[in-house]
């Protein structure tokens, strides 16, 4: 019998076949492990270790790596935070149809709420511990650069750490000849 061809992320092995996971109502998820395949009378189920863990996983990915969110995805979000669309219109301080509208593909969801829906995700009791961990660095960055007198005139300098292949930013020292 041949031997399912294994996926890698990294160098860990993964399940044989991701799993596409559409049980929480988006379309691009697809679980790598943390997760059993059984068959009962024919039919294949599928078991998920750790749901809450995995739809805050989902959660934090999207308000923090998500350009723009989809109405799919305001939905999820919504309904992580365990709100109803008045729930939700209240805090972003708009009509609950809109809310509506945004799940629906019907309206673009506007900067300031996109900002505000992600926040108020990173703020609930179900992003946390991290969600605060976010928030406090925000805040920080935010404060850093009100107090900034001159941010244009600001020398920013990058190195590339070639052991880990990324750039990151370094200590700028500008010294004259």
């Amino acid at each position: 019998m041949k031997k399912p061809k294994l996926f890698l992320v990294g160098e860990r092995e993964i399940e044989p076949i991701p799993y596409h996971y559409r049980e929480c109502g988006l379309d691009n998820i697809y679980l790598l492990n943390g997760f059993m395949r059984e068959e009962h009378d024919g039919e294949e189920y599928v078991s998920v270790h750790d749901v809450d863990g995995l739809w805050k996983a989902i959660g934090l990915h999207l308000v923090l790596e998500q350009k723009t969110l989809s109405p799919k995805e305001v939905r999820f979000l919504r309904g992580q935070m365990d709100l109803t669309q008045a729930d939700l219109a209240s805090k972003l301080r708009v009509d609950d149809q809109t809310v509506a509208r945004w799940e629906k593909g019907k309206a673009k969801l506007p900067g300031p709420a996109d900002v505000a829906l992600r926040m108020a995700f990173l703020a609930s009791p179900v992003a946390q511990p991290q969600g605060h961990t976010v928030l406090k660095r925000w805040l920080e960055a935010v404060a850093e650069l009100v107090g900034k007198d001159d941010p244009q005139d600001a020398r920013i300098g990058f190195g590339r750490e070639v052991k880990r292949g990324i750039w990151t930013e370094r200590e700028l020292v500008v010294c004259c000849a």
